[in-house]
């Protein structure tokens, strides 16, 4: 068992606790069955590209933080904190937002090679 899989295991019950969900269904709300999440939550399992893009669409879930641990638990409170930065931002808000694009573009990264990972496994 990778760390890496118990830590997105523990993110995973995080997010059920904060969606005040239960196992059974959350699964059927992504369209799987109750076991894969549970194997998911303890890391016996990763967290396939399918089931990121079904958790992102069904509850707005941020991605990034799923798989890292970085960031807001969801894209609306990513897109709340990003609107607060106005037009004559600070130079610390400037760069804030840099960072932040900088943050989405490695975001957009890791989604592609899992993408291409889950495409060659197929």
């Amino acid at each position: 068992m990778e760390q890496k899989h118990l830590d997105q295991g523990i993110r995973l019950k995080k997010l059920l606790r904060a969606l005040d969900i239960n196992q059974v269904s959350f699964a059927k709300s992504v369209g799987m069955a109750q076991p894969n999440i549970s194997k998911m939550m303890n890391g016996e399992r990763q967290l396939s590209l399918d089931v990121l893009y079904r958790i992102s669409d069904k509850y707005h879930v941020n991605l990034h933080w799923l798989l890292t641990g970085v960031g807001e638990m969801f894209l609306d409170e990513v897109q709340k904190r990003s609107s607060e930065v106005n037009e004559d931002a600070s130079p610390y808000k400037t760069n804030r937002l840099e960072e932040l694009e900088e943050g989405v573009e490695q975001i957009e990264k890791i989604i592609r090679q899992l993408k291409n990972n889950f495409s060659k496994n197929r």
